[in-house]
């Protein structure tokens, strides 16, 4: 096999140069839907957009969070966004602050951010961190998030 790929380096330099460029291009490709499925944002209802995150928040993924946030808030209008951690073991104090920074930019887009899932370790690094939460509400689950979502929108689930 390696006689075989040194014939056709030798042979023909610029073949091999183009399937390196198509590899890259396919690479990238792949990284880019590998990002977008890392941070989905889920269209709840009119106005109210979700972003479920499971897993470690590096700072690379912590600002792809903030792009879909932004991005999701924009695209499908909305007022509110809800970003549940429920799935994130812990967050260190780089990746709190731009959890800060996210809730700062999505208020000035015009729309309110619902945390759920905040654990007792997350918690205590927000709070070490001195984030201001004064305009965000915070559920202990997904289920009252979504409540708080709709009572910030002024509606509301009937139950029978």
């Amino acid at each position: 096999m390696s006689d075989a790929l040194d014939e056709t380096l030798e042979q023909n330099p610029e073949a091999l140069r183009h399937e390196v460029r198509q590899l890259r291009e396919q690479l990238q490709r792949l990284e880019a839907v590998i990002s977008e499925l890392a941070v989905p944002v889920v269209p709840l209802l009119e106005g109210v957009i979700v972003l479920p995150l499971v897993g470690s928040l590096d700072t690379r993924r912590a600002q792809q969070v903030i792009e879909s946030l932004l991005t999701g808030i924009a695209e499908q209008q909305a007022d509110v966004a809800i970003i549940d951690i429920t799935g994130v073991p812990i967050v260190d104090t780089q990746v709190a602050s731009s959890l800060g920074q996210a809730i700062r930019a999505a208020s000035l887009l015009g729309a309110r951010v619902v945390i759920t899932g905040i654990g007792a370790r997350i918690a205590q690094t927000l709070v070490a961190l001195d984030i201001d939460f004064s305009s965000v509400t915070t559920c202990a689950n997904l289920r009252d998030g979504i409540e708080a979502a709709l009572a910030l929108n002024g509606m509301h689930i009937a139950r029978g």
